[in-house]
């Protein structure tokens, strides 16, 4: 039957077992267990709908991804009844943004930002949806067909699901969608190339509150450190400046450009996750809703992706609802992701923008340093976390 591991970190019981063993017809069934995927299947759980959560890689994992959590996303963790899980994996208050461009630097108060390793957060927050009665499969592909129903495969074996609502939380990578058209990728031709990696930190930064970005012309390289001494480093860099320079030579150059050399970032290996910046075609259609990275990517700041997905997942109650008594909501769900998003969206792009400006970076650093109105303007807009 059922095979079960008592995670001491998780300290819960995380299910794997036989595909018989799914539901043939949950009220939900979630695709992908990140953050957003597990929220969303925590709150539709708890609410009292039968529901399955499934994920294609095995648990444990790690990911290529920044390591912060927005002030809005913690909130929203402590609203889903997750708090206490996002604790238990002991997350470092940032409460400060260092940025380095074009020769300038600047430090910035900021609303505490959580810095956290993103592998033992997507394990917690299973664990949480299990705790509030989810049903978790890990090593399970998921297929969309065309009539909503999913089919479910692992090691050569399949069996087919009809849930109520189907919710596409699998990420940039995720390939649930591939045989639905209406839902297809448009990726932004001049989308940076994200990067990831974690190291050991520099004795000079073990006990620093900030999250650090170096900013040029080719991308951004952003890192935070964790409570076990370790560093997570996240870049968005150029796909040209890879090409011609590899990932290395390209991190080495925004670092050169931004005017802090940062040698521990120099010889790292990367891992990468391909083009960012794209959006669906559509995000939600007959049973299907689609949110998080699944969604939409407008290349984020530190800590703003995961928060935008647990933000989302949140709010997915009401409009589960109502799919489950038949009603069209992909408008409704459009609009209400655009309202809540639109201002975030807006500043990280603006931001990003600039990041790539040095020079103009470079001076808006040097007026924040010089009037400190210029300074609070700028942290309200940009670096609330709202």
């Amino acid at each position: 039957m059922f095979s079960t591991s008592n995670d001491a970190l998780m300290g819960t019981i995380m299910i794997t077992g036989p595909l018989d063993t799914i539901p043939a017809s949950p009220d939900a069934l979630v695709i992908g267990a990140g953050p957003t995927g597990s929220v969303a299947a925590s709150v539709l759980a708890r609410a009292g709908l039968s529901t399955v959560l499934v994920e294609r890689a095995g648990f444990p994992r790690r990911k290529v991804c920044g390591g912060c959590l927005a002030p809005a996303g913690i909130r929203a963790l402590e609203s889903c009844g997750l708090g206490d899980r996002l604790r238990s994996i002991d997350p470092v208050p940032m409460h400060r943004l260092r940025l380095h461009a074009g020769g300038a630097s600047s430090s910035l108060p900021i609303e505490p930002y959580y810095s956290l390793d993103r592998g033992r957060l997507d394990e917690v927050l299973a664990a949480g949806a299990v705790d509030h009665g989810a049903v978790f499969h890990d090593r399970l592909r998921a297929s969309v067909q065309s009539d909503d129903r999913v089919l479910l495969e692992r090691d050569g074996h399949s069996v087919e699901c009809a849930p109520g609502i189907v919710v596409v939380a699998d990420g940039l990578a995720g390939t649930s969608l591939s045989h639905r058209n209406e839902f297809a990728w448009t990726i932004d031709r001049a989308s940076p190339v994200g990067l990831g990696a974690v190291i050991e930190c520099p004795s000079g930064e073990k006990d620093d509150d900030s999250i650090v970005m170096r900013c040029s012309s080719v991308g951004y390289v952003g890192t935070s450190r964790l409570a076990d001494g370790r560093l997570v480093v996240a870049a968005a860099v150029s796909a040209d400046a890879i090409k011609q320079d590899g990932a290395q030579g390209a991190v080495a150059r925004i670092c050169r450009e931004a005017g802090d050399e940062a040698p521990h970032l120099l010889d790292i290996q990367w891992k990468g996750v391909g083009q960012l910046t794209r959006q669906r075609a559509r995000t939600a259609g007959g049973r299907i809703l689609v949110l998080g990275d699944a969604a939409r990517y407008v290349e984020p700041l530190t800590g703003e992706g995961m928060s935008w997905g647990i933000c989302r997942a949140a709010e997915i109650l009401p409009h589960a609802r109502r799919v489950l008594e038949g009603e069209e909501v992909s408008k409704g769900w459009t609009k209400q992701a655009n309202r809540m998003l639109r201002s975030r969206r807006l500043v990280c792009r603006t931001v990003c923008g600039l990041s790539r400006r040095p020079r103009t970076l470079s001076l808006i650093l040097t007026l924040i340093g010089q009037r400190p109105p210029v300074g609070w303007v700028t942290r309200r807009l940009c670096w609330s976390g709202s």
